[in-house]
């Protein structure tokens, strides 16, 4: 069976649940001590949500033109009620 018919949301009887993620968890963690699980799941989730944040400041700080958004006057702007 390929991977992409075993993750496939119908099957032959109808309706089947995608289990691939569940399945790659149950390998990765230990559900017999379900706390220990949790905490580990948080520490990795923590750690990627911290990696990604990073990554996208950094990304931000490139993209950033620097002392020209800065140094635009206040009379360049168009006043949403005046308009």
């Amino acid at each position: 069976m390929s991977a992409a018919t075993q993750s496939a949301s119908y099957g032959a009887n109808g309706f089947t649940e995608p289990t691939e993620a569940r399945d790659h968890f149950a390998r990765q963690f230990d559900l017999a001590n379900p706390e220990e699980a949790r905490d580990s799941y948080q520490r990795i989730m923590h750690q990627h949500t911290r990696q990604q944040f990073e990554m996208a400041t950094e990304s931000s700080r490139r993209r950033s033109s620097g002392a020209t958004v800065a140094s635009l006057k206040n009379e360049s702007s168009v006043d949403s009620t005046a308009s």
